[in-house]
Parts: C-alpha cells; sequence; structure tokens
C-alpha cells in the first residue's frame, strides 16, 4: 500500500460509508480595490480559478503531504465565492466580477455601505455555507501551490485554523524597502507548518465550525487588530492557529505617497489605542516606542537582508528615507491621538 493510500484508509470511517464531501467558502473583501486597484483582483480571481482547477484534476503539488492530498480528493466540485463591499457597486463592475469569477464557483456578492475590513469579513461568514471559510484580501495574489497548501493542512485533523505566509513581493525600491521593514515577515521558503502567534485575515482558513458565531471581535475606534483577538479567544478554548509556509501571497506596499502617509497615521494611531483608547501617556510611549523599534528592525534587516530581495548598495539611501517617512507618520499617528483620540478615531479609516 503505498502512503497516499494509507492516508486515504485511514482517513476513511469504514468501507462502506465514504466520507462526505467538503464544501469551501472563499470569502473575498472587495473594499481593498479602492486602494490597491482592481487589476490585482481580477488577477486574484484568474489564480483562484487556475489553483482550484488543479485541485480538480488532483494536480497537487510535489511538496504536499499524503495527508493534504487525501483531505483535498474530498473537498465537494462546487465551491462558493463571497464577494463582500463595503461600498455600492455599480452594474458594471458587478458584471465584470460574474464574467471573471471562474465558472467552477458559485457567486454571491453582497454590499453593507460602511462597514470596515473585519466587519466585511464577518459579513461573509455569515453569507457563507461552506465547511471551510478561506478568507482573503482582493489585493494579493498567491503563489503557486497556494490554495492546496492551505486548505491540505487540514488533513491533519489537529488543526482547525491555519493561516498562510504573506510577504510584499520585491519589484522596485519602493516594494523593496517595504519587504525589508514593514508589517509581513521577508518570505521564508522553509515550508514550516507550526503554530503560530501571529496571522493575518488576508490569507487564513477555517473549519467552519471552529469560526466563531460573532466572527473577528469589535475593535472600537481601531481599524486593525481584530485577528490577534480572535486568536487569543481561540488559544482560550484550546485552538491553535498553525502557519503553512508553503501557503504564500504576495501582498502590495501601499498604493501612493498619499495611501503611506495615511496608512501609517492608522498604524501609530491603532497601536496608541491598543493601550488606550483615551488620552495617556502610556498610549504615546508605546506608539512612538514602536514606530522607533521597527525602523531599527528596517534598517537591520536593510543591511542583512537587502539581497534576499535584489536590493541593490545604491538604492539602501533610498530604501531607508522611505521607511524613515513610514515611521515617521507612524509616530505622528501615535502623537495625534493624544492630542485627540476623538478626532483620530473618526479618521484614516482603513
Amino acid at each position: 500500500m503505498t502512503s497516499r493510500e494509507a492516508a486515504v484508509s485511514a482517513s476513511a470511517p469504514s468501507q462502506l460509508t465514504a466520507p462526505r464531501p467538503l464544501r469551501l467558502s472563499l470569502i473575498v473583501e472587495w473594499e481593498n480595490t479602492r486602494l490597491n486597484g482592481i487589476p490585482r483582483a481580477w488577477a486574484l480571481l484568474e489564480v483562484l480559478g487556475r489553483q482550484w482547477q488543479a485541485i480538480v484534476e488532483r494536480d497537487y503539488p510535489a511538496t504536499l503531504p499524503p495527508e493534504g492530498a487525501a483531505f483535498l480528493d474530498r473537498l465537494a466540485p462546487r465551491p462558493e465565492l463571497v464577494a463582500v463591499s463595503g461600498r455600492v457597486l455599480s452594474g458594471e463592475t458587478r458584471e465584470e466580477i460574474r464574467r471573471r469569477t471562474p465558472q467552477a464557483f458559485d457567486l454571491g456578492i453582497h454590499v453593507a455601505e460602511g462597514f470596515e475590513y473585519y466587519p466585511l469579513k464577518n459579513l461573509g461568514a455569515s453569507k457563507a455555507t461552506g465547511d471551510l471559510l478561506l478568507f482573503v484580501d482582493s489585493d494579493v495574489l498567491p503563489d503557486d501551490g497556494w490554495l492546496a497548501h492551505l486548505l491540505g493542512s487540514f488533513g491533519r485533523p489537529d488543526v482547525h485554523v491555519v493561516s498562510g505566509q504573506t510577504y510584499v513581493g520585491p519589484s522596485d525600491v519602493f516594494s523593496r524597502a517595504f519587504a525589508l521593514g514593514w508589517t509581513y515577515e521577508l518570505r521564508d521558503e522553509s515550508g514550516r507548518f507550526e503554530p503560530c502567534l501571529k496571522f493575518y485575515g488576508n490569507n487564513v482558513a477555517f473549519r467552519a465550525e471552529v469560526f466563531p458565531k460573532d466572527g473577528f471581535p469589535p475593535l472600537g475606534p481601531r481599524t486593525r487588530g481584530a485577528s490577534s483577538l480572535l486568536r487569543q479567544k481561540l488559544n482560550q478554548v484550546g485552538i491553535d492557529v498553525w502557519q503553512n509556509r508553503r501557503a504564500c501571497v504576495d501582498h502590495p506596499p501601499p498604493s501612493s505617497t498619499r495611501h503611506l502617509v495615511i496608512r501609517a497615521l492608522a498604524h501609530g494611531r491603532d497601536r496608541y489605542m491598543k493601550y488606550s483608547t483615551q488620552r495617556h501617556l502610556g498610549g504615546l510611549r508605546v506608539s512612538v516606542g514602536t514606530a522607533a523599534k521597527r525602523l531599527a528592525r528596517g534598517v537591520k534587516n536593510t543591511f542583512l537582508h537587502r539581497q534576499r530581495v535584489g536590493l541593490p548598495w545604491w538604492q539602501v539611501p533610498a530604501s531607508l528615507a522611505i521607511l524613515s517617512a513610514y515611521y515617521g507618520f507612524f509616530a505622528l499617528g501615535g502623537i495625534l491621538t493624544h492630542i485627540s483620540p476623538e478626532a483620530m478615531g473618526r479618521r484614516f479609516r482603513l
């Protein structure tokens, strides 16, 4: 008996009863097209279709373990794609989404005006009917084998939540700077699969029965950080979040100077308000101190790892200037929040 036959045999409850097919729900928030453009969303839909077709044809990556392949064999042939938007979509945009959605997918488009990032994900989860909920953002581009590795992780019965690795693809000096010094780690090709302490809502899948009915927790005046709160909530009931570093997606850097400034100001505000939603010297100290530490980390990464992202030595000053600008505005976001928490809580909602 081959290893794959053994995995299939072990996963079957009996020779008389075949496992029930499991349906996949892909939840795609459409709001990021506002900042990072719609071409990336079209590219995402194309990749989803291509990678799903590979699963249907049992054309799995060579690095997929036997239990992962056995699990993928159980997936129902028609997944659903749930697109959620916080803005009204024109008829033309809706029609283009329908046209570009892979034919193998059942499509649902849902609009909730004014909903932000995590509430949109919760809306998508409430509309989904699948046994597996996969959250992916409209502006990420999956690497080859991403879908098979992420879903194949559930071939292990102890895995209930799995995230992939999100990184910034280095294509120019701007993206290389953010690859070295922003939120996301440098792309790790180790293929490690282990419990993690941090995950992102742009590249994560759940068994539907463990995703809380109330979804990602509310954040109050913040706009980011609900993934960390959800991880803590799951850990309290004995559920680990795993990370499969073979399931990688490329996340864009800020799309413009304006986007850099707004993202950094919001980042500094959120770091302050994670400490306190009211004026507090501790919040100011933490937000400004975090900006300084992350800039220092970015500078260190630039000198140690610039060759990993293809950054030539003569672009190092420009890269450091970009990171200095970002974390300067990060610190300013904390300072402005200390001056007026209410005003900052209303602005820069992204």
